[in-house]
């Protein structure tokens, strides 16, 4: 990607800043980027219209964002969804709400926002240790689509102000990722004083939980979760990715909170550019500053079609709120050549590039970050692609019919589901509440419609309102 020093240094005191450095797009009614023109449809329409389905309905049920089964008319709601991860859910569409306010300065966004945070912070509240959520909660009086009471994978709320609660146990560090980009997004742009400071709050707490437990989400049982381990040498993922994640948290808790010992810890413990800080012992084996696992074992391209897109996903929302906060000239030269060496476009014909696409949430973010501009063909081409999936986004998200894939397989991806060689058509292709994690070359079974199955807008929303903060996407599109 083309990028010069002075570009470098010129977003460097605008990161700093915490504002927009897109570019001349950022500020003005218009977008040097691609428009896609050959696809029809308001983007602005579909935004306007997911974002109030997504808050008459929603998050009607407990302040969760949940996908919803309707009644048989289509009329009402007949239950609202547990999902795996109602938490990262959540924390996206918050995300989301956070970029449209910059954007349009719509009180609307910030009242939905006080609703799911007030929620989070139930889905803390309901496992009885400050700093640990659930996956999801299930309250008295609201229609889920199952009940998991008494079962291993729910635990019965010991909170004394939460008696008949249950919440979803096992959280994973993805679903506090979204949760923490969700936080961290939402503390740049809402001015409502009452709600930064529940953040704040919550992301102190999630503080404190980290470094108790050395890095680890620990349950409620005491266990570390699943993949509850973010340092390192955890060895349950590469070295980079937890570095990345780990580094991700606690800058943002650090910069929420205005505490020294986050602050130490960061640069002190993982970054390593303190001298003298006071470490916990906590690594299975010493891999050195974290910043050099970014760059060298973050390993997101896997030749082989074995590439995870949940990782992917998961990097990108660590990347963002890091790279807009570092201040450090140094790291902040670094972690951009993480996310342009590492994370987008791979020259290497064993990996995929993330590039061609069309994955408008990476796409979006990296036009956003890298400092590279719509004078990059390779980007240029990028953006027009993730315009177009915008462009080709269903307008309601009810189950649709797809039909069986007659693409040819060229191997297996890593869940041992067929792959073709080129991305699928969209409109082909069958996705839920988020469309930016999934293998967009994985050939498609056959489902027929259902419109009782409704998912959840937030996979659109963040990249619209992204694309809408960052100058990418003029408003008239």
């Amino acid at each position: 990607m083309n990028n010069t020093r002075s570009t470098a240094i010129a977003g460097l005191a605008c990161l700093a800043a915490l504002v927009s450095c897109t570019g001349p797009g950022s500020s003005g009614p218009d977008s040097p980027w691609p428009s896609c023109p050959e696809y029809t449809g308001s983007l602005a329409d579909k935004a306007r219209q997911f974002d109030q389905l997504a808050a008459d309905r929603h998050l009607s049920g407990d302040g969760l964002l949940r996908n919803l089964r309707l009644t048989e008319d289509l009329q009402a709601v007949e239950a609202f969804e547990h999902a795996e991860n109602t938490i990262l859910w959540s924390g996206i569409y918050l995300a989301a709400q956070a970029l449209r306010y910059a954007v349009s300065g719509d009180e609307q966004a910030q009242q939905n926002a006080r609703v799911v945070v007030d929620a989070l912070r139930q889905l803390t509240e309901v496992t009885g240790t400050k700093g640990l959520y659930g996956r999801s909660f299930a309250r008295p009086g609201i229609n889920y689509d199952y009940d998991g009471s008494g079962t291993p994978w729910w635990t019965a709320s010991p909170a004394p102000d939460y008696q008949g609660w249950w919440f979803r146990n096992d959280v994973s560090k993805d679903g506090y990722d979204g949760l923490m980009f969700g936080y961290a997004v939402a503390l740049e742009h809402f001015d409502d004083e009452s709600l930064l400071a529940d953040i704040r709050q919550r992301l102190g707490e999630i503080g404190d939980h980290l470094l108790a437990n050395g890095l680890c989400i620990v349950d409620s049982n005491g266990q570390v979760t699943e993949h509850g381990a973010l340092f390192q040498s955890a060895l349950d993922d590469f070295p980079g990715f937890n570095a990345l994640l780990a580094a991700s948290f606690i800058k943002t808790i650090a910069g929420a909170t205005g505490e020294s010992r986050f602050d130490d810890f960061y640069y002190g413990c993982l970054m390593r550019t303190r001298p003298g800080a006071d470490c916990p012992d906590f690594e299975l084996a010493d891999l050195g500053p974290y910043i050099d696992n970014m760059e060298k074992n973050l390993f997101l391209f896997l030749p082989d079609c074995q590439q995870n897109y949940d990782n992917f996903d998961m990097a990108y929302q660590a990347i963002y709120p890091l790279l807009r906060r570092e201040q450090d000239p140094e790291l902040h030269r670094r972690l951009l050549g993480v996310l342009r060496d590492n994370m987008f476009h791979t020259d290497n014909p064993d990996f995929q590039s993330i590039a061609p696409l069309g994955n408008s949430f990476f796409t979006f973010v990296y036009a956003a970050l890298s400092g590279a501009g719509p004078e990059d063909p390779l980007l240029s081409d990028a953006v027009h692609r993730a315009v177009c999936t915008l462009r080709r986004f269903p307008e309601h998200k009810y189950d649709r019919h797809i039909p069986a894939g007659t693409q040819e397989e060229v191997c297996r991806n890593r869940l041992d589901d067929p792959v073709a060689a080129e991305p699928i058509p969209l409109e082909e292709y069958h996705f839920d509440n988020y469309l930016w994690r999934l293998d967009f070359f994985e050939i498609q079974q056959e489902r027929p419609e259902n419109r009782r199955q409704v998912w959840s807008p937030e996979d659109y929303l963040l990249a619209y309102w992204l694309g809408r903060y960052h100058g990418i996407i003029a408003p008239d599109w």
